[in-house]
């Protein structure tokens, strides 16, 4: 070798070129330059995002709140349902119950007509049967609530009764046109016209007893608010239905024949007091006992006249008094009864309240019946009864 090559050096393992000194990074001071505004602030930064099983939960509490909210809204619109149905069904029985009332109003007034003749009789009848009949057939084709199915049933039954008695009054009137109006024949046209008076007074019963009462409770039962049965009375003197009545009805107004003592056995005008009651209740006055009466607000008295003769008597007076020492006023009520058949008795209902102020001690209370044209005996037409009045 050369000494030139000997001079040249090949180092394959020296240590490398040294690297330049990392730069060490300064921290700027995080309070504002002397003189300069603070810098700006960075937000806040947010929480970590919802995880699944809380989405999961607020969706299921979505649902169920919407569910509820539905059900109650369901629920309210079946309950106002319900109740526009009771409310549309006994608005259609009122108006079939106020129709069938006033037939019986107009029947009342027939019998108590001194100016018929057999063919303006039937022909009042009739218009009577065809009007009763629209009713029943009104009446039997109302679809009620379901709950009250079975009331509906009485109710037709009701003016089923109806019906059928005013066709059997014009039946028995027609058949009888042409018999003689002697005792005989009344007693027998009295007995026929009075079965089927008798079915006017059922028809009220089953009216008010099976229909109007269960009725009610049903309502109470379903919570319907707002909604009452009505009432639907017929025959509102049931003692026109007896066969002494009838008879007396059959052989004046239409055979023009004049009660005699042939008939009743005295030939007699007269009437008298039956009986007084405090109502409600049962109790009756009587004269010569004082009566421990218990003063409220639906107080009233109950004054029964009965004829005692022989001739159907109208437009009999009563008169009621309540005797008060001064400076309280006598309390003073009257009432008139349209007529009454022989050997029958009327009610009048004096209605309270009373302005009693005299309590605890006795009062006096008198009944009149003023007497009627001809009366034979006016012994038993006044009555006076002593009462102590408590508030009740």
């Amino acid at each position: 070798m050369s000494g030139h090559d000997e001079d040249i050096d090949f180092d394959f393992f020296g240590d490398s070129e040294p690297e330049p000194p990392k730069r060490r990074l300064v921290r700027r001071p995080s309070g504002p330059p002397p003189g300069g505004p603070p810098p700006p602030r960075r937000p806040a930064s947010a929480g970590p995002p919802a995880t699944p099983i809380v989405r999961l939960i607020s969706l299921i509490v979505f649902a169920i709140a919407m569910i509820l909210i539905l059900v109650f809204a369901v629920r309210s619109c079946e309950t106002s349902n319900e109740s526009a149905a009771y409310k549309d069904y006994m608005s259609s029985v009122a108006t079939i119950a106020g129709d069938s009332k006033s037939i019986g109003t107009r029947l009342t007034n027939v019998l108590a007509s001194q100016n018929l003749n057999e063919n303006k009789l039937e022909t009042q009848l009739q218009g009577l049967v065809d009007q009763q009949s629209l009713d029943f057939d009104k009446g039997s084709k109302l679809t009620p609530p379901g709950p009250l199915r079975q009331q509906q049933e009485k109710l037709v039954e009701a003016l089923q009764l109806r019906s059928d008695g005013l066709k059997g009054l014009l039946d028995v009137f027609k058949r009888t046109a042409t018999k003689k109006g002697n005792s005989t024949e009344t007693t027998k046209a009295g007995l026929a016209l009075s079965q089927q008076m008798y079915k006017f007074v059922a028809s009220d019963v089953i009216w008010a007893s099976m229909f109007v009462t269960p009725a009610q409770k049903v309502l109470k039962n379903e919570g319907v608010a707002g909604v009452s049965p009505p009432t639907s009375v017929f025959l509102a003197e049931p003692e026109l239905a007896t066969s002494t009545a009838m008879g007396q009805f059959w052989q004046a107004a239409i055979h023009g024949v004049t009660p005699t003592a042939n008939i009743s056995g005295s030939g007699r005008h007269g009437t008298g007091i039956a009986y007084v009651k405090v109502s409600p209740g049962t109790q009756i006055l009587h004269e010569g006992v004082t009566a421990e009466i218990q003063l409220k607000t639906n107080t009233g008295f109950v004054v029964g006249v009965k004829n005692t003769g022989d001739y159907l008597e109208s437009n009999v007076k009563v008169r009621l008094v309540i005797h008060q020492n001064a400076p309280a006023k006598s309390i003073i009520r009257t009432a008139k009864i349209t007529q009454i058949y022989p050997n029958t008795t009327s009610e009048v209902f004096f209605k309270g309240p009373f302005d009693v102020i005299t309590l605890i001690n006795q009062v006096p209370i008198r009944v009149d019946v003023t007497p009627v044209p001809h009366e034979a005996s006016i012994s038993n037409n006044t009555a006076t009864y002593e009462a102590r009045f408590s508030l009740g």
